[in-house]
């Protein structure tokens, strides 16, 4: 079946009489020098909204990121709101190992993907709200902190909502989502739970919220933090974003019960109301007063952090990546790397080192050494440093060794895999198509993703079928299956429409990273009615 079969009466009928709300584009900063009190609006939320990154060690050394969620600063001091299944999963009776160290990944342009910036800990959580509190101590090289004056949202009074009221939803969407992204939408209800006092458990809303974006900020018009995008709101009425074992968390060579259930895609539509993360703010220090509701510090001890100053000569946290900042923070640390790619940046921190130690690179692919460097160190004493090999051709598939010495002792050495198997690199991607009123399947609809890159004003404004990636009709269940597998590696729009509902149309809304399952249910797609 064509696209123009598929247009005809369903997707062309849904665009003219209904079109889908132009989709909101933050402004670019234009670099990381702008003071926390030059931003506002948009750039200020968004410097403020940041990615949570759960680091674990692998084998040898290496660390890249098991899961990923959403936080917002909400004290210039460091102070991070975010759900209690982003910081601790296992608190969530998720079959989860602890996390060997919380990354915050900073957004400093709206088109670049954020860089580890900060390591946070966790200082308070609330699992039966799924809310919980960070406090950053320590920047990217380990060194810990105990002044900052970081942009921040300021948190609003979540009892004054209306219906009618118009959100900004914040946030890191997607499998594998990598920008941070800004939508929109109204207050359209609120939901009580039997465990929670208030009447407002729950913040309902008419905003596309890809999954993934848990623990992120729905922020008001005033530009105040009201509320907590979450996936945990089953039985509440709330259709929760598709939550499943999709990824070997637990690098045991299998995808099943014992891995963390990740965010594969879905739509939230469910709001923790912040007031219910008072009482945690309060604990962490952070004063709300009730008038202005603004926040104000009080002077609290920082917790024990575990980055302090080493005694010996040392390397550690070895993070690979396939780019860096200009300071030299990983993006997007991993330890598989699709084909292709021309250049690996191993990123590690460095403690005690004196002018003149001798230190070494090794870099082996395959069990055969490709770089043997030996050199004196000329660096500072402490601090992250970054090694890297290239290949201007790409990078040949395959394991990447790398061994760092100081003297003649190995000190730190971890690996890196180099593209995937020729049956693993792409994904097949399936879903439902479902009333958001009534939740009941949507028989005659019409589900499409762009080729990336693809401009979805265009096609919205074309039709143009040569910007179409693959498309399908759902089945009586509402079921979908797109025809064609998706790449790994790439992030799709998509498009949702049906006779008699509004379209749905969200920029990038598909990420399918490198590390995607063979097959991904990316949950249910909610229409409204027209």
């Amino acid at each position: 079946m064509g696209l123009e079969d598929l247009l005809d009466g369903v997707l062309r009928e849904a665009f003219e009489k209904h079109q889908p709300p132009e989709m909101p584009r933050l402004p670019d900063l234009g670099g990381q020098s702008a003071a926390p009190e030059e931003l506002s609006g948009v750039a200020r939320v968004m410097r403020s909204v940041v990615q949570v990154v759960a680091l674990k060690k692998g084998f040898l050394g290496g660390m890249s990121s098991a899961w990923t969620g959403s936080g917002t600063i909400v004290d210039s001091s460091g102070i991070i709101l975010t759900n209690c299944h982003v910081a601790n999963p296992r608190a969530m009776g998720m079959s989860s190992p602890p996390a060997d160290r919380l990354g915050i990944a900073i957004t400093e342009r709206s088109d670049q993907p954020p860089a580890i910036t900060y390591y946070a800990q966790l200082i308070g959580q609330l699992p039966e709200l799924d809310l919980a509190v960070l406090q950053i101590v320590a920047d990217s090289k380990g060194r810990r902190l105990r002044e900052l004056n970081l942009p921040y949202v300021p948190v609003g009074d979540s009892d004054q909502l209306e219906l009618g009221e118009r959100l900004s939803i914040f946030g890191y969407p997607g499998i594998g989502g990598e920008t941070v992204t800004f939508t929109s939408g109204n207050v359209s209800g609120f939901s009580g739970e039997q465990r929670v006092r208030s009447p407002r458990a729950w913040i309902k809303t008419d905003a596309t919220i890809a999954g993934g974006n848990s623990g992120g900020a729905a922020v008001n018009e005033a530009g105040q933090l009201v509320g907590v995008p979450t996936q945990a709101a089953a039985g509440s009425g709330i259709t929760p974003v598709d939550a499943r074992p999709v990824l070997d968390t637990n690098r045991d060579g299998r995808v099943d019960r014992r891995d963390t259930p990740m965010a594969v895609g879905g739509f939230i539509n469910g709001l923790r109301p912040v007031n219910l993360a008072l009482p945690l703010l309060k604990e962490a220090g952070v004063e709300i007063e009730p008038t202005t509701r603004q926040s104000s510090r009080r002077s609290v001890a920082f917790p024990d952090s575990p980055f302090g100053r080493r005694e010996k000569p040392e390397f550690s946290n070895l993070f690979f990546s396939t780019r860096i900042t200009e300071d030299g923070r990983p993006v997007n640390p991993t330890t598989r790397i699709p084909a292709g790619v021309d250049t690996i940046y191993a990123t590690f921190e460095h403690d005690n080192l004196t002018t003149g130690t001798p230190w070494s690179v090794v870099w082996m692919s395959n069990g055969d050494v490709v770089i043997d460097q030996k050199d004196s160190w000329d660096d500072e004493s402490d601090g992250q440093k970054a090694v890297k090999i290239s290949n201007r051709k790409g990078l040949p598939a395959g394991e990447y060794h790398l061994v760092l010495g100081i003297g003649s002792s190995v000190a730190l050495e971890g690996k890196v895999i180099v593209g995937t198997p020729v049956d693993d690199r792409d994904s097949v991607v399936s879903g439902r198509l479902v009333d958001g009123s009534t939740g009941r399947a949507i028989d005659d609809g019409v589900v499409i993703v762009l080729k990336p890159g693809a401009s979805l004003r265009s096609f919205m404004r074309t039709q143009d079928e040569s910007l179409v990636f693959s498309s399908t009709r759902t089945k009586r269940d509402g079921d979908f299956q797109f025809p064609e597998q998706l790449p790994k590696g790439q992030a799709y729009s998509l498009v949702a429409a049906a006779p008699g509902y509004r379209p749905v149309a969200v920029e990038g809304a598909l990420r399918v990273g490198t590390d995607a399952p063979e097959t991904a249910d990316i949950g249910k797609l909610e229409l409204e009615r027209a």
